[in-house]
């Protein structure tokens, strides 16, 4: 991810403080509560806390019988987070993500493996995003190909990406994580909160609602927790919302839950 989006993923980083909630009831909530959103943002709240708590066999374990798919989806992020800086090798990150049958184990050797995919030159790079064994790799490599060829991408070469039906999911996926940054800078270009809402609900396809969608997190941080909470509640049943759309909501409430704010 771009630096200019970066300081989104930083919001999870602390052991978090909790505010009115215990661990045990965080994860209530990420079992039982009906709205689906309210429980996804449960397990982001507790994903540092499984990160600091929790083995890798733990998590492991976790992944695999969590109650429910937060608390899995929570494991999932906590053992990304564990496996950076591990010392994992790329044999052993290279295998996870692509021979592992568990999509959330796949997804955690991501962040770890660009260290080693980072080294690759472009060639290398534009083959496995387009043929990669599993999409998580494609994912993986494209997210170093743009890291590394960030100055020959602009907001409508990303856009074309997204839009672009042959190219892989990975490589899209990325590029609507690079192309949110696009959305957020320079200010005078910058979509305000209003038109990132409208693409998040709107936009052509997925891609491009996720792309809003992660740029708007960093405008949603401004709410409080309560309001939040409030928002993202009236979300059940909902079908007029997208997916992409209520991620944001959930997401940003779950990282205000762990910051304790």
């Amino acid at each position: 991810m771009t630096k200019a989006v970066g300081c989104l993923l930083a919001l999870l980083v602390t052991v978090p403080v909790l505010a009115g909630y215990s661990v045990a009831d965080l994860e209530r909530i990420a079992a039982k509560d009906v709205v689906p959103e309210i429980r996804m943002a449960a397990g982001y709240a507790l994903v540092s806390y499984y990160e600091a708590t929790k083995t890798e066999a733990e998590l492991l374990v976790l992944i695999e019988k969590g109650e429910s798919e937060a608390i899995r989806m929570a494991a999932g992020l906590a053992l990304s987070k564990l496996w950076i800086g591990a010392g994992k090798t790329k044999v052993f990150l290279m295998n996870e993500i692509t021979e592992n049958g568990s999509a959330l184990v796949r997804g955690a050797a991501v962040p770890a493996l660009l260290d080693f995919l980072i080294a690759n030159n472009a060639t290398s790079l534009e083959f496995l995003y387009t043929k990669g064994a599993s999409e998580e790799l494609q994912y993986a490599a494209a997210k170093a190909y743009f890291q590394k060829q960030r100055a020959n991408f602009d907001r409508a070469k990303l856009e074309a990406i997204c839009k672009d039906d042959t190219a892989s999911a990975g490589y899209r996926k990325a590029a609507a994580e690079f192309l949110a940054g696009h959305y957020l800078f320079p200010p005078t270009t910058a979509l305000s909160r209003a038109e990132l809402e409208k693409q998040a609900l709107e936009g052509e396809n997925e891609y491009l609602r996720y792309a809003a969608a992660y740029a708007l997190v960093n405008l949603l941080v401004s709410d409080s927790a309560t309001d939040l909470h409030k928002k993202v509640a009236s979300f059940f049943l909902d079908p007029k919302l997208s997916a992409e759309y209520k991620w944001a909501y959930a997401w940003t409430l779950g990282a205000k839950w762990a910051a304790g704010l």
